[in-house]
């Protein structure tokens, strides 16, 4: 019989989830308190069946990254300021950025997802209770792979030519170099290529930038970049699409790195990275 025993990095004993978001559940989506914390965990659940990412056990998807970000005011001040405006959360999962811009006041027409499964997308609507009211755009596929540039593919129809700030938080690191490279070059031929484009995240790195394997959450490698070959990541992205990129990157050390640190995966000069890539 097959185990059905979860990771260690599936978080059993949960009292209560994080602030933030059990504010923004009661005051956007209209839960009582009291639904919000068994409401999560159902949720939590079916999506930990769908793919056993670490963000979903440990319930990050209820954390909000984007207000926390180092470029986050410059964000929030293009969007409010100009309507045409729009932002891609990459790799949503739950969408749970794009529903906090929406709790702060910027229009659902302006924000945009997407993510590699569907069912995913479904689950925020569950999560949140906004199916008939969150009027933002959400695309299915691979960034990964050159389909999504195909004019007849989902995210070319959806997203293309229509986003200035591309926020992609826990993604860059699902993959190795060359992978990360192709996924960044896709999403710069998806923007609308003006002078203050931004591709903005967050994501696993290390002191000693390099590949690691992944052992117990995928086959494989990942590439975790500290500042100076994320700088030079960028170099690479710009020579591929032809253009520059003016780059800003931090390494500190998330409390998210303290619940992982005995996974199988975990390294001791690990790092969480925060970068901000501008086009000039």
């Amino acid at each position: 019989m097959a185990s059905t025993k979860k990771p260690e990095w599936y978080q059993h004993e949960v009292q209560s989830i994080n602030p933030e978001a059990q504010r923004l559940l009661e005051s956007y989506s209209g839960f009582r308190p009291d639904e919000v914390l068994p409401h999560v965990l159902k949720l939590r659940d079916e999506a930990f069946s769908v793919f056993h990412y670490p963000c979903i056990g440990h319930l990050r998807f209820l954390t909000f990254q984007l207000p926390h970000h180092p470029a986050y005011q410059r964000i929030l001040s293009r969007l409010r300021d100009d309507p045409s405006t729009g932002i891609l959360e990459a790799g949503c999962c739950f969408g749970q950025e794009i529903r906090f811009l929406a709790n702060q006041g910027i229009p659902s027409h302006q924000l945009y997802g997407c993510d590699l499964e569907q069912p995913f997308i479904d689950l925020g609507y569950q999560l949140f209770r906004d199916r008939e009211s969150l009027n933002a755009t959400f695309a299915v596929g691979d960034l990964s792979s050159p389909d999504c540039l195909d004019p007849a593919s989902p995210i070319f129809q959806k997203l293309a030519g229509k986003i200035d700030i591309v926020f992609a938080s826990s993604l860059f690191h699902l993959w190795d170099y060359e992978e990360q490279l192709r996924v960044a070059t896709h999403l710069v031929r998806l923007c609308r290529l003006r002078s203050d484009a931004m591709i903005v995240g967050r994501q696993l790195g290390n002191v000693l930038g390099g590949s690691y394997p992944m052992a117990d959450v995928a086959a494989g490698t990942n590439y975790r970049h500290n500042v100076q070959t994320i700088k030079g990541f960028w170099h690479d992205v710009g020579q591929a699409t032809g253009t520059r990129w003016i780059v800003e990157a931090d390494l500190y050390m998330g409390e998210e790195l303290t619940k992982v640190k005995n996974a199988e995966w975990a390294n001791e000069n690990d790092r969480m990275l925060w970068f901000c890539a501008t086009l000039q």
